[in-house]
């Protein structure tokens, strides 16, 4: 046949509606939550799903406080949600239901305080935080909280005045002649740290119920999903919706992922 036959074929396809199962229930109470562009810049799509089986989802331009709070409030409230922490989902998390406990995504950390050091820092303090980020994997009792909390405070205490220093000159940033934190990206992983801590260790006590990374969406879900619509470039963005619910509604598995964590 024609390829313009084989396209007349295909129409009721494209005319489906799909929408998010309406049965569906918490393994352990967790929600993992986490967004992926459909087409940059124009369309991502919010998932949803617990350990077994996906819950929602929903199409919005970006990730934003706005969009997640919509997302939110059409989702049945979980007792703990496993993110990568982007500023506007916490914001919408906290707001939706305020007492839900939240698991930052480990994986997530270390790969922003990387991107902000670099693989080698020049400094010593950038070293140092470097080599204690890359333990967070490794822990998993409350014994071994405490000494990751308490390796972090012995850290901030011994480079604060480090962390502190300024420079006068031509900011880098702003290109004006004024005072500047000398070592800004220092700050700024320390930063992420101070906000992080309170819900980097959410799981410890539920180690095999409370997983430690979003892998359960992002290689379960996302990275086959990303895959799917390269196999089928050239659809327009209906159809990438189409295409997309599709085959969230089909990922429904009987056993949870092997690796949780």
């Amino acid at each position: 046949m024609t390829r313009k036959t084989l396209q007349q074929k295909f129409v009721p396809f494209w005319k489906l509606i799909i929408k998010p199962p309406k049965d569906y229930s918490y393994r352990f109470g967790v929600l993992i939550i986490d967004g992926i562009y459909l087409q940059k810049r124009k369309v991502e799509a919010l998932i949803g799903r617990s350990l077994t089986q996906s819950v929602f989802w929903n199409f919005c331009d970006h990730e934003n406080y706005n969009n997640w709070i919509d997302f939110l409030i059409r989702v049945k409230e979980p007792s703990v949600v496993v993110c990568d922490g982007q500023r506007g989902m916490l914001v919408a998390v906290r707001e939706v239901w305020p007492r839900i406990r939240i698991q930052r995504c480990l994986i997530h950390v270390k790969r922003l305080v990387r991107i902000r050091l670099g693989q080698n820092p020049e400094s010593l303090a950038g070293i140092e935080i470097k080599d204690l980020v890359d333990c967070l994997l490794r822990i998993k009792t409350r014994r071994q909280k405490r000494r990751w909390l308490r390796q972090y405070s012995k850290w901030l205490k011994r480079h604060k005045k480090f962390i502190g220093e300024k420079s006068k000159g031509i900011n880098p940033r702003t290109g004006k002649n004024s005072w500047w934190y000398t070592h800004r990206n220092l700050r700024s992983v320390n930063s992420l740290l101070h906000n992080a801590k309170p819900n980097l260790f959410t799981f410890i006590g539920h180690y095999h119920e409370i997983p430690r990374t979003t892998n359960p969406i992002e290689g379960g879900t996302n990275s086959r999903l990303k895959e799917l619509i390269h196999r089928h470039r050239g659809l327009s963005i209906d159809q990438k919706k189409i295409l997309t619910a599709i085959y969230l509604s089909g990922k429904t598995n009987k056993k949870p992922p092997r690796n949780v964590t």
